[in-house]
């Protein structure tokens, strides 16, 4: 039979209406007049500061804010930034960062400063002849003689020459342990050193493959 102008759906044919746009998710109740344009807005003011969902809606960390989440990083324009944006993420502080000293008398070092106050030791080789512990810095005796005073272990490399037997471990777990060089890989970035029972827990000897970068040579 023929359904009569205006009269309503039998309820197994009863659709809702697909809302299209950023509302889609809004509750039905409030696109109501006023009430729908106020939330719109808001909604679109959510967005721009980098927030997701509804203002005021539950968070699964618990409460409800009512503002955007914590240490939103912006666009130039205010919105949030979009996949393949081309601006750097958060970046700490340089000065927040906590430097690990690894300088120590004794160690072979290349110079590193090409710019600066030593800058014409640049690259040069030497030992570290003394250190203070509380600046990071080290007095150098490039190879030479020449005598370099307080520079910075941040202008510092170190180095494993390949004659090199002796080497002192300057990062990781085994820092400022002494060590045989057994093997120098500089194309796979390995090291393998011999290390006493005196100084590591366990066998009369232990093997340890470690990154070169993690070792430096050591003068006997």
């Amino acid at each position: 039979r023929l359904a009569q102008p205006g009269a309503m759906p039998p309820r197994g044919e009863r659709r809702e209406r697909e809302r299209p746009g950023d509302l889609a998710d809004e509750p039905r109740e409030s696109k109501r007049g006023a009430m729908f344009k106020q939330r719109a807005q808001e909604r679109q003011k959510w967005l721009k500061m980098g927030a997701n969902g509804f203002p005021g809606e539950d968070k699964k960390d618990g409460g409800r804010d009512g503002g955007p989440p914590a240490k939103v990083q912006k666009a130039a324009d205010g919105g949030p930034i979009r996949l393949g944006s081309s601006i750097k993420p958060f970046e700490a502080a340089e000065e927040t960062i906590a430097k690990i000293p690894w300088v120590s008398s004794g160690l072979r070092v290349r110079v590193v400063d090409e710019d600066g106050a030593y800058k014409s030791s640049h690259l040069k080789k030497g030992y570290i002849t003394k250190i203070n512990a509380e600046k990071l810095t080290a007095d150098v005796v490039v190879d030479g003689g020449d005598k370099l005073q307080d520079v910075s272990q941040d202008l510092l490399e170190t180095v494993v020459s390949k004659g090199c037997t002796r080497v002192e471990v300057v990062r990781g777990t085994s820092k400022g342990v002494v060590a045989d060089l057994i093997e120098r890989d500089a194309k796979r970035n390995i090291a393998v050193v011999l290390v006493k029972t005196t100084q590591v827990k366990g066998e009369a000897e232990a093997r340890l493959e470690l990154a070169l970068d993690d070792v430096c040579e050591f003068k006997q």
